[in-house]
């Protein structure tokens, strides 16, 4: 029989960068307690959850999101006009602010809200809030309630 517990908050580094997860379902696998969740499931709504942030993209984020659409770094510089070296120079700051321009970093977020929204109308409402957002350079973790936030995918 599985032993399983709901833990009450996990900062959880496995895609790349940190994020807060609270009430996460925890199940024990050869004496070690691991996430219980679809973590296809977990990179899709940290997608959206980026796509949305008022937060500058640090380094590790935008690398998450290169890695996930199976992009190399000179593949993902032509997306959005700029150089391969461009985009390692972002890569590089690790978890701190990327320091991408506003424009660069709005367009990425709606390709990326693109790809992943399937209805004109959420295209549409994410498109007006990213387009007023002025991100801010401090860098707050993105934080989900596993219960909640994965289920709405």
């Amino acid at each position: 029989m599985k032993k399983q517990k709901v833990e009450k908050e996990v900062i959880y580094e496995g895609l790349g960068f940190p994020i807060i997860l609270r009430n996460v379902p925890m199940v024990e696998l050869r004496g070690v307690w691991t996430l219980d969740v679809n973590l296809n499931i977990l990179q899709k709504v940290v997608l959206l959850a980026l796509a949305h942030h008022p937060s500058d993209m640090t380094g590790n984020q935008i690398r998450f999101v290169r890695n996930w659409l199976e992009l190399t770094q000179t593949e993902f510089g032509k997306l959005f006009g700029v150089t391969h070296p461009a985009v390692v120079k972002w890569e590089k700051t690790g978890n701190k602010s990327s320091k991408m321009n506003l424009t660069t970093q709005r367009d990425l977020r709606l390709w990326l809200l693109d790809q992943l929204l399937s209805k004109d109308d959420d295209f549409r409402r994410a498109f007006k809030i990213i387009h007023m957002t002025d991100y801010s350079q401090s860098i707050e973790p993105l934080e989900f309630d596993v219960p909640k936030d994965l289920v709405a995918i």
